[in-house]
């Protein structure tokens, strides 16, 4: 659409401020990185899935937006699994 094409070239432009270059006449291309997290799946707090003993962690879960995130949620599972196996 238009608009799409409109905010890649507006993009194209600022980054060439940043880097010269970039938006050139030999620029063929520049791809656009799009992330879905409607995805959710059902999990407790503690991110276990509705098949017992299946814990979701990371970008794959669709809860996380970022490294420290994604990595904080296999801490959460970890400490659950953890007490699960010490029998808390």
């Amino acid at each position: 659409p238009y608009r799409y094409l409109k905010d890649i070239i507006e993009m194209l432009e600022i980054l060439d401020n940043l880097a010269p270059g970039i938006f050139s006449r030999h620029t063929l291309l520049y791809g656009v990185e799009v992330k879905f997290y409607s995805h959710r799946l059902k999990l407790t707090r503690h991110l276990e899935s509705e098949i017992k003993n299946l814990f979701m962690v990371g970008d794959g879960a669709g809860i996380t937006r970022g490294l420290i995130q994604a990595s904080m949620s296999g801490m959460v599972a970890g400490e659950e699994i953890a007490n699960r196996i010490k029998g808390r």
